[in-house]
């Protein structure tokens, strides 16, 4: 996620947990510092996800028999 993006989400998600805690004075610096949180947290997830390998392949249990 570049620079733009990451301040656009932090600033997102601070204005959704201002509203959600009522709209209270006086905590726009706790707002920002627990979106900054979560946006790490999401990046850091996204990172795990592009690490692990795909899954393997499922097989079907009714694949590769033979019928009498």
């Amino acid at each position: 996620m570049d620079a733009e993006t990451r301040q656009r989400r932090i600033r997102q998600l601070a204005h959704e947990i201002w509203e959600a805690e009522g709209r209270p004075d006086g905590h726009a610096a706790r707002h920002w510092a627990m979106a900054e949180r979560l946006v790490a947290a999401e990046a850091a997830a996204e990172a795990d996800d592009e690490a692990l390998p795909p899954p393997a392949p499922r097989r079907s249990a009714g694949n590769g028999s033979t019928s009498s």
